[in-house]
């Protein structure tokens, strides 16, 4: 009989061929001990106020619609495959928009951004590059107005959505051009 002593290397291989895993072993730094998560508050005040005013607006344009908060750019817009998805993706992957209010289909019909303060070199740069990118399709794109929160509900929804509509018009439909 022969006494064959294969290599650890040629072990592990085999074993990863025939799917059986070592046990994994408990990492010493393990990130849930040394990092212990709590909720986190996600909206600061002046957004929660805007979110309020925003919702009460939307309700009378898309009364079935959606309002999102804190949206990455990659799923409010689309771009041609025709270049690297993940090139844009790098490039404007950490970007988010304050608020995407949407309609009962979850089409984005606009975009609103709280202001950014003056001292603020990075996030006045980042905003720029989401505006710039939201500036190229066809979406409304409103800065918000700390005034806003005073406004009436119908007031703040003819600036979000500006258009106007004709007596009858329905516009959570999913093929409705805003």
């Amino acid at each position: 009989m022969l006494n064959l002593h294969l290599p650890r290397a040629v072990g592990a291989w085999l074993n990863s061929l025939t799917g059986q895993r070592p046990a994994r072993r408990v990492d010493a730094a393990d990130t849930v001990m040394h990092w212990p998560p709590t909720a986190a508050r996600v909206l600061v005040s002046s957004e929660r106020h805007a979110h309020k005013c925003l919702a009460q607006a939307l309700a009378l344009e898309h009364p079935k619609g959606f309002l999102l908060a804190h949206v990455p750019l990659h799923k409010l817009v689309r771009v041609p495959k025709q270049y690297s998805y993940r090139e844009w993706l790098s490039r404007t992957g950490l970007l988010t928009a304050d608020f995407a209010l949407c309609d009962e289909h979850g089409y984005v019909r606009a975009v609103l951004l709280m202001p950014v303060a003056d001292d603020q070199a990075r996030q006045s740069r980042k905003r720029d590059r989401l505006l710039r990118v939201l500036e190229a399709t066809d979406l409304k794109v409103t800065l918000w107005d700390r005034e806003w929160q005073n406004e009436a509900p119908e007031r703040l929804r003819q600036i979000l959505f500006p258009r106007v509509r004709a007596d009858g018009y329905f516009a959570d439909t999913p093929h409705a051009a805003h």
